[in-house]
């Protein structure tokens, strides 16, 4: 049944409660900062007024989700009434939900407006939608898109031949944009965001491109992003998670988010800490695949049950001023075209980078390895200097003449980090370290030690020393002798209280390594889903 969105009615709620939330003002008012003006026009109103403000308005409008859910748009919808009308109300919001995949939508038509508001709403409803920057003809785009109330359009066209094209996707992607745009430019406090990708493909993002429609949400963020100390909005998101729902795709398996044009829509705003996304995989035809070294605020970067190979991993390092936190982990879904390969020597000269900043490091890529340097491998020889370093690139005349060829920025880093040595111990202020047993060896010993110098090498020598929790996946006693070696030392030390180290897991109990899934289709146990975080799979 559809919601109908009655002001009259959501008005007398709200005062009904009033009563019974006298006090909490005081303590709202305490914590949440007044709304700066936007620089594209006069905020609605003066100084919020929290003495209105009600416990049921807390628990409403902390977080708000938007998605092109037919039943569920008009309550959102008249969720961004209340808070034109009653600009304090946006001062609540805390995280924004937004989860719609934007498809390939043609351009958004003018079309007759299908809402119907009084005049004051309506002047309220522009004043907004300017405050969130878009004006002129941009402006009344924007508002084409809010007072359509059908997601369910079919706005497709008839071509030459008297042929219909039927399009239901551009409805949905602009309307529910256009939603979620205005929202969050009347949320000062905005601290967290999940979100699906808000564009088709990463040359939607180029400016300057007449062919090129914009998406509202995109154009709030790209806006925030490029001023970030003058935009007014935005100025408190902190983390960024990334709902990876692939466009028409089986969720069984990994799924191409592009997480580098994703990035660069909110990577410079003044408090963003933390990006997060699952199973992911890159996307090499269509995604893209470099980014900009030292352009990034974001210092907690979490990459879960996916699959990529160690340059786009690279890429996404490189792109942090400060890094911190890194969690990059394998397995619970399923490849199409095989897993990638990840080069353990890649990783570790490009993460040479953050000795000195990084301080937790959870890694499980046992799966898409296939070994480390200087232990026994699984196949005669391995060049490692091929297998996903420089030497790994066949460059030609046209790919080193094009300074747009990803092969070639991707080659260019490798080269410039070849020659770096790293080893654990370097790693000066490391507290939580969470690794595969045979990575956790070879970073140990040190990227570029002699292959006859390692075995006298002991990893309890080499552990940081500020590392306090260790935890070691994929080992079982008995199964490798140098293991063992190394294991039974470390456990010594710690058990006479010889270790700085105030826990070791992994040794008596056994963590499994990550695995993508064989066979989805008879293993969906072994799957792991985005409702686990309570997102829908589609």
């Amino acid at each position: 049944m559809l919601i109908s969105f009655r002001p009259l009615t959501l008005s007398t709620a709200i005062k009904s409660v009033r009563s019974r939330t006298l006090g909490i003002a005081t303590s709202i008012h305490a914590e949440l900062r007044t709304f700066s003006d936007h620089p594209a026009g006069e905020l609605l109103g003066s100084a919020p007024d929290f003495s209105r403000c009600t416990r049921s308005d807390v628990d409403t409008y902390r977080l708000i989700r938007i998605c092109d859910d037919q039943e569920k748009l008009e309550y959102t919808f008249g969720l961004l009434m209340n808070i034109v009308r009653q600009p304090y109300l946006g001062h609540l919001v805390k995280k924004i939900e937004y989860i719609h995949r934007a498809n390939n939508a043609r351009g958004y038509p003018e079309l007759p407006y299908q809402r119907k508001l009084g005049v004051d709403d309506m002047q309220l409803l522009k004043r907004a939608v300017g405050n969130a920057g878009f004006q002129d003809k941009r402006l009344q785009r924007v508002m084409g898109m809010l007072m359509q109330n059908d997601l369910d359009q079919d706005l497709g066209y008839t071509t030459s031949e008297d042929r219909r094209v039927s399009d239901y996707e551009t409805a949905p992607t602009y309307i529910t944009q256009a939603i979620a745009a205005i929202i969050v430019s009347m949320a000062p406090n905005l601290e967290s965001m999940a979100m699906t990708q808000i564009f088709n493909h990463h040359s939607d993002l180029q400016p300057g491109q007449e062919e090129t429609e914009e998406y509202p949400l995109v154009e709030v963020f790209r806006y925030a992003n490029s001023r970030p100390q003058g935009a007014r909005l935005l100025q408190k998101l902190r983390d960024m998670y990334l709902i990876n729902h692939a466009k028409h795709s089986d969720s069984r398996y990994f799924a191409d988010t592009d997480l580098i044009a994703c990035l660069e829509l909110f990577n410079n705003l003044p408090s963003i800490e933390s990006l997060g996304i699952d199973v992911l995989e890159s996307n090499e035809d269509n995604g893209k695949q470099t980014c900009e070294e030292k352009s990034s605020n974001i210092s907690k970067i979490k990459i879960n049950h996916s699959s990529l190979d160690a340059s786009y991993l690279l890429c996404e390092m490189a792109s942090s001023k400060i890094l911190t936190e890194l969690q990059f982990t394998t397995g619970g879904r399923s490849a199409l075209d095989g897993t990638s390969f990840f080069s353990p020597k890649a990783f570790l000269k490009g993460l040479s980078e953050h000795t000195r900043t990084l301080k937790v490091l959870d890694l499980d890529i046992e799966d898409l390895t296939i070994g480390y340097p200087g232990q026994p491998q699984p196949y005669s020889t391995i060049n490692w200097d091929e297998a996903g370093g420089p030497g790994d690139y066949e460059l030609d005349e046209y790919d080193e003449s094009d300074e747009d060829c990803a092969d070639l920025a991707k080659y260019r880093r490798l080269l410039s980090i070849w020659d770096r040595n790293v080893a654990l111990k370097d790693f000066e202020v490391l507290k939580s370290l969470s690794i595969n047993i045979g990575f956790l060896i070879y970073f140990a010993q040190g990227v570029e030690t002699d292959d006859l110098q390692r075995a006298s090498i002991v990893l309890a020598d080499c552990l940081p020393d500020h590392l306090r929790s260790l935890s070691i996946r994929g080992y079982k006693k008995g199964e490798n002798k140098m293991y063992d070696k190394q294991v039974d030392a470390l456990m010594a030390r710690f058990e006479a209280g010889l270790s700085r180290l105030d826990e070791i897991k992994g040794v008596s109990e056994l963590i499994p390594n990550g695995r993508a899934v064989e066979n989805p289709g008879r293993n969906e146990h072994l799957l792991w889903s985005l409702e686990e975080l309570g997102y829908p799979e589609w």
